[in-house]
C-alpha cells in the first residue's frame, strides 16, 4: 500500500471509530481561543499534517476509468513540461502574499491545504476547498491560515478562524462541483487579515476560455509543501463526468497540499480554487492517465456567489 493510500485508511479509520477533536459547531461558527489554535499548531503537527485531497477518497467515484484512477490531485514528475508549476520567487510580495497555507482538524487527524484572503465589508475572509473546512458531516476545528508561508519563515502571522461556512451543495451530499469553503478569521494584534496582507477580488459567472494562475503549496510526490507555487495555463475544457456547472479544466501538476488554491484571472481576481485531479492507484501495471498533469476547480456560479455573500459582513 503507497503512503497516500495509507493514510486514507487513517481518515476511515477514524471516522469509522468516531474519533474527533473539538468541533465547531453546525452552523460553522467556532468558540476555541485563538492562542490555543496557534499553540496547537507546532512546528512538529503542521510538518506531520496530511494532504487535504486525502479527504477526497470516498467521495463519488467521478472518473469514466474507475477501474484504474482514483480521486485526489494528480500530477507529479509524469506531467513535468505539461502545465508545470513554478516556486514564487518572494511570496511575502503583494499581491503573492494574499496565498498561504491552511491546517486543520477534521475526524481527530490533521490536514493541509491552501487558501487565500479574499476582499470583503468584513476585511477577514479566506477562500479555500469546501473538503478543506467541511467533511463527513462536520466543520473543522483548530483551523488556521498562514499567509505567504515559506519555510518555517511564517512573516505575517498565523490567523485563526472564528466562522467556516460551505456551500448547501458540499455540506448536504459532497458535490464536488460546488467545493469551495470559506473562513473568517479573528484579528490578530489588533489588526484585521486584509489590512496585514490585503486580498485578492472574486469573480463569478465569468465565460470560459480564460486564463488562469492556480497558486498553492503542493507536497506530495518532487514538492514538498514549504514553498508557495503557482501554474499559469489557459482554461483547457471541463470535467464532463460531473454535470453542470462543469469543474474547470487547467493543465498544472501541483499535487496534494494545493487543495483550496485560488485560480486567478484578470486584474487579480480568485475565479476558482483547486479541487481535485484524478490519479493512477493501480501499481502492478502501468496506467495511461488521460487526465495526468490536469487540476479541477469549481465553477464559481451563482452558489459560489450567495456563499460570498453570506460571509462578507
Amino acid at each position: 500500500m503507497s503512503s497516500k493510500r495509507a493514510r486514507a485508511s487513517l481518515v476511515a479509520l477514524a471516522v469509522a471509530a468516531g474519533l474527533s477533536a473539538p468541533t465547531s459547531a453546525s452552523a460553522g461558527k467556532t468558540d476555541e481561543s485563538p492562542r490555543e489554535v496557534r499553540q496547537y499548531w507546532t512546528d512538529e503537527r503542521m510538518e506531520a499534517a496530511i494532504p487535504g485531497d486525502e479527504l477526497l477518497v470516498d467521495v463519488m467515484p467521478l472518473s469514466p476509468l474507475d477501474d484504474v484512477l482514483g480521486l485526489g490531485l494528480g500530477g507529479g514528475s509524469e506531467a513535468r513540461g505539461n502545465g508545470p508549476a513554478k516556486k514564487v520567487a518572494n511570496p511575502q510580495r503583494k499581491p503573492a502574499r494574499t496565498n498561504g497555507k491552511v491546517f486543520f482538524t477534521l475526524n481527530g487527524l490533521n490536514f493541509v491545504c491552501s487558501g487565500t484572503a479574499v476582499r470583503a465589508k468584513t476585511k477577514s475572509l479566506v477562500t479555500s476547498a469546501g473538503h478543506c473546512v467541511y467533511g463527513n458531516g462536520q466543520y473543522a476545528s483548530r483551523w488556521m491560515f498562514v499567509p505567504a508561508k515559506d519555510g518555517n519563515r511564517e512573516p505575517f502571522g498565523r490567523w485563526t478562524a472564528k466562522k467556516l461556512k460551505t456551500t448547501p451543495q458540499w455540506e448536504a451530499r459532497e458535490d464536488i462541483r460546488y467545493d469551495v469553503g470559506m473562513a473568517t478569521v479573528a484579528k490578530r494584534n489588533g489588526k484585521k487579515l486584509q489590512q496585514v496582507v490585503g486580498a485578492r477580488g472574486i469573480a463569478f459567472n465569468r465565460e470560459g476560455n480564460q486564463d488562469f494562475r492556480a497558486f498553492g503549496y503542493p507536497a506530495e510526490d518532487e514538492f514538498d509543501g514549504q514553498t508557495l507555487y503557482v501554474c499559469k495555463s489557459r482554461q483547457n475544457g471541463s470535467d464532463r463526468e460531473n454535470g453542470r456547472p462543469r469543474p474547470n479544466r487547467i493543465k498544472c501538476d501541483m499535487t496534494g497540499g494545493s487543495s483550496g488554491g485560488g485560480w486567478i484571472v484578470g486584474r487579480g481576481k480568485v475565479n476558482s480554487v483547486v479541487s481535485y485531479g484524478y490519479e493512477c492507484v493501480v501499481i502492478l501495471f502501468p496506467c495511461e492517465n488521460p487526465e495526468m498533469g490536469n487540476l479541477f476547480g469549481p465553477y464559481f456560479g451563482n452558489e459560489i456567489k450567495q456563499l460570498y455573500r453570506s460571509q462578507k459582513r
